[in-house]
């Protein structure tokens, strides 16, 4: 009984670091994000930056965090008990085995660099300059693929030892780096898109190296062993090389989406970049956090044949999500502009570029719902060892997004950001649909009516702040705009809070009594 309770106040303590953290990272993010728009707008050098940093992190989702971490944690827990030497021993397998693979990853990718802009970015072959200049950041940065992946080795062992703080604080590093150097090395640069990606390499290393203390202090090994033959090395490559070909799907549909961009008008690249930002907001503190506490608690249940319980943990989540995800929907679409404008129009960001990325947003922000739910039910698959699923899913799914993509390019940033969502909703209705066919019905009746509820809610509470709003006009300085929008939300959540007692959805109090007890 003991033990358990230990195990409930680890995880809880693990969900606050990692909620708390994220909230951080977002928000240096969001500030590092308008640096950049002040000093290069949406044009052919943000373009150029963008795609040239979406390349290594291309690479990063494919063998960093996105599959090493979550192979590596199950490993290195099992080794915890294990005699120091032999533990060490293995640990030092694999930080080594990935050290050397990563290494030949990185060289391959910066002497093949113009190849690459190629695969992602066809279009801009049709401007030399801003082709080359694309190629040349990539190959300034493509470095820091080799020191996020071994952050991602580090950041599943500590994790295994239940540390979460400087995995989880590591990006607000990367944030603040590329914020320093480009307003302090941009003096000595031929360009200020230099200093942003020598920032990005920086930002890396401190990443890095902020890791390394903590491994210390848990008497774990810092230097690699090359034994790529060990028990610990093998099974973690069992469990990355699946995860890498349902990671490859989302980037291939990244891909897809930053080739069709290039065709476009200058700056669609930044538009919709900008708007997924925005996006990510929600989706990393809400969606992502809500996800990651469903697991553990799905898992033991599906190992017990809980279905029952499964299907009460799933159906309490989606609801409370959708607590947070529906009014963030309904935010977005009503006064994204408003925000847009806050975080991003000064400088070279002008009102052209922010009416791009207003535009990107809408088609984003309507598949909002739906990201969140693929979110939610792929933990289920995987608590009952499913995994090929979600991957059949996700291949259909991309199918969707490219042809949405081409069908929809007429329309622009709108229509590219139009077809993700329109995937995202295919996703959805596969996952759906495999998850009952092969395993049990999730029996959504009951909370699709209380999240009716919460969309009707929605509905009004975003309607009449929209009126008010029009009896309040927004300021011309920054300070006034901030003002008005925060007088925007509070309208919008104070009436979102009424509508909800009005309706008896008796979750949201759950939720504040929740939180209360957690303080």
């Amino acid at each position: 009984m003991k033990s358990r309770e230990i195990r409930k106040k680890s995880i809880l303590r693990a969900f606050t670091v990692l909620s708390s953290m994220t909230l951080v990272s977002r928000i240096t993010g969001y500030i590092r994000d308008a640096v950049i728009a002040a000093f290069l707008g949406a044009s052919i050098y943000s373009d150029a930056f963008f795609v040239a940093f979406r390349i290594p992190n291309m690479f990063r989702r494919l063998f960093g965090e996105g599959a090493l971490t979550p192979a590596i944690i199950p490993v290195v827990s099992g080794l915890i008990d294990k005699p120091a030497e032999q533990r060490n021993r293995e640990i030092k397998s694999i930080i080594g085995t990935a050290t050397l693979i990563v290494a030949i990853v990185t060289i391959f990718g910066v002497i093949i660099a113009p190849y690459l802009v190629k695969a992602l970015a066809f279009g801009f072959t049709k401007d030399e300059n801003l082709f080359q200049l694309t190629t040349k950041l990539t190959r300034i940065m493509f470095p820091y693929l080799f020191f996020i992946s071994l952050v991602a080795v580090f950041m599943g062992i500590l994790n295994a030892y239940h540390h979460f703080f400087a995995p989880a604080f590591s990006p607000t590093l990367l944030n603040l780096s590329m914020i320093a150097s480009l307003l302090i090395l941009r003096p000595f640069t031929s360009l200020p898109v230099f200093a942003l990606a020598i920032g990005v390499l920086i930002g890396g290393l401190l990443q890095l190296l902020i890791q390394l203390p903590y491994l210390k202090q848990n008497s774990l090994p810092l230097l690699p062993s090359f034994d790529y033959k060990s028990k610990a090395v093998k099974e973690v490559l069992h469990i990355v090389i699946p995860s890498i070909f349902g990671l490859a799907i989302t980037q291939i549909n990244i891909l897809v989406d930053t080739l069709v961009a290039s065709f476009l008008k200058s700056g669609t690249v930044s538009y919709l970049y900008y708007a997924d930002r925005l996006l990510e907001l929600p989706i990393g503190i809400f969606t992502v956090s809500f996800a990651s506490a469903l697991l553990p608690s799905i898992s033991s249940k599906a190992t017990n044949n809980d279905i029952e319980g499964v299907r009460f943990d799933f159906n309490k989540t989606l609801i409370q999500c959708m607590l947070f995800i529906l009014p963030s929907m309904f935010f977005l679409l009503f006064f994204g502009q408003t925000i847009i404008s806050v975080l991003f129009k000064r400088k070279a960001f002008d009102a052209i570029a922010e009416i791009g990325s207003f535009r990107a947003l809408i088609g984003y922000s309507l598949g909002l719902p739906f990201f969140t739910f693929n979110r939610l039910i792929t933990p289920l698959f995987y608590a009952y060892k499913k995994t090929k699923e979600p991957v059949k899913a996700g291949f259909f799914a991309m199918l969707v997004n490219i042809i949405m993509d081409i069908t929809l390019m007429p329309l622009g940033e709108f229509g590219l950001a139009l077809a993700t969502t329109l995937s995202g909703i295919a996703n959805t209705y596969l996952l759906y649909s495999f998850f009952n066919k092969n395993h049990y019905s999730l029996n959504l009746k009951d909370p699709l009516k209380t999240i009716l509820k919460i969309f009707i809610a929605g509905t009004f509470s975003i309607g009449i702040s929209k009126l008010i709003s029009l009896l309040i006009p927004m300021g011309n300085t920054f300070v006034s705009k901030i003002i008005i929008l925060i007088l925007y939300a509070t309208i919008f959540m104070i009436l979102f809070i009424i509508l909800l007692e009005f309706f008896k959805v008796e979750e949201h109090k759950k939720i504040w009594k929740r939180i209360r007890i957690t303080q």
